[in-house]
């Protein structure tokens, strides 16, 4: 049985920056389930948006969280004579997790950390410490962390117990690379919501309060605004159409071209709020090309909206065909048509939205984290 819990995330959320709200979101639901847990996550000293401080968060069932934010030295990475000074960084960062550990935890049953660079971390402390580590993935591109962890799989292959994919996909490509050992137990757990936050609202007041119409066509987009999430094309698509209205949630690199009388809302807010805004919308978009398991596409689904994203691997543990049209994210006629699609038809759109709805009830928080502790406790 897990009684105490050590996390390792590279960021967790705090009041004035919602980053990584899906780690809290299960970090609060495990303690929830009367687990004792303790959150490490460092911040370099070149970090300028996260720069929490070591605090006790409580849950809103009344369960307490410790978090600890030790600073670490992040060094240029660069290869010297054959050294990867990259090594250097993972030093600094380890003996300030492993100070947070000594100083603040002492002993725990289960060391969970999220991604796979803060899995290079788990399994360095388990080796100095003999507690069982576990690693999550949700990962865009295990290949654009091939740095994080090539210098570290002995370590990863021997040290860590069990791996918590968000997809199938995902959990193949961690399988054909082989960053863990091939008798490392790994199953999926597709990411999920606080089914108390994100439900439907009354629409007809989320709307008033955006000053839209019933009659408005709404298209709600929430992720970066870069070409990854195809933004640029949704963008493109909503200015083909002056009577649709939108709703624009995130920031990114693409400047924002709609014009602003189809725009509802633009920019970022905190995350606690984004269900009101969906609650207002008629249909969820993000035509992005490459994901672990989208948070976004999931609370979308939470407030019971029909989905238009993309038809690849990615996308097969949470959408089908019942509730979502799924197109091809670099084809931006084959976008446009699937938002057409909806637009002109109230009862797909519905009939959509229901099942949409119901598929998220079961993605439900509780549900994750329940399966995720008797996933560890299981290969303890």
């Amino acid at each position: 049985m897990i009684k105490k819990l050590c996390v390792i995330s590279a960021y967790y959320p705090s009041e004035n920056d919602p980053h990584y709200a899906f780690v809290g979101t299960l970090i609060s639901a495990i303690a929830d389930q009367g687990i004792e847990c303790h959150v490490i996550s460092p911040v370099s000293n070149m970090e300028k948006q996260h720069r929490a401080e070591s605090r006790i968060e409580t849950t809103l069932n009344g369960a307490k969280i410790h978090v600890y934010c030790p600073s670490y030295t992040v060094f240029p990475s660069r290869r010297i004579f054959g050294y990867e000074t990259y090594r250097l960084t993972v030093s600094s960062k380890q003996r300030a997790i492993r100070k947070t550990f000594e100083r603040y935890i002492h002993d725990c049953d289960a060391i969970y950390s999220h991604f796979i660079d803060s899995g290079v971390h788990a399994a360095l402390l388990s080796e100095k410490t003999g507690v069982p580590a576990f690693v999550a993935i949700g990962e865009s591109n295990l290949n654009n962390k091939q740095l994080n962890y090539s210098l570290y799989m002995k370590e990863l292959q021997r040290y860590i117990k069990g791996v918590v994919s968000v997809s199938s996909e995902l959990k193949k490509d961690a399988l054909d690379i082989g960053i863990f050992s091939a008798e490392t137990p790994i199953e999926v757990f597709p990411n999920s919501i606080d089914t108390d936050l994100f439900k439907p609202m009354d629409k007809a007041e989320q709307r008033k309060n955006l000053g839209l119409s019933d009659t408005d066509f709404v298209v709600s987009f929430v992720g970066g605004f870069i070409e990854r999430k195809g933004f640029d094309k949704v963008q493109q698509i909503i200015r083909r159409h002056p009577d649709w209205k939108c709703i624009l949630i995130g920031g990114g690199d693409i400047p924002i071209t709609v014009p602003k009388e189809q725009i509802a809302f633009a920019g970022r807010i905190s995350h606690d709020r984004i269900p009101a805004y969906l609650c207002a919308s008629d249909v969820f978009v993000l035509p992005t090309k490459a994901e672990g398991c989208c948070n976004a596409i999931v609370e979308a689904m939470g407030c019971g909206l029909p989905i238009v994203s993309s038809d690849r691997g990615f996308n097969y543990d949470i959408l089908n065909r019942e509730y979502a049209i799924l197109v091809d994210p670099e084809n931006i006629d084959e976008i446009e048509q699937a938002l057409m699609t909806y637009a002109s038809d109230q009862q797909l759109r519905k009939e959509h939205a229901d099942k949409s709805l119901q598929a998220g009830k079961l993605l439900s928080i509780e549900n994750r984290a329940n399966g995720i502790v008797r996933f560890m406790e299981k290969n303890l």
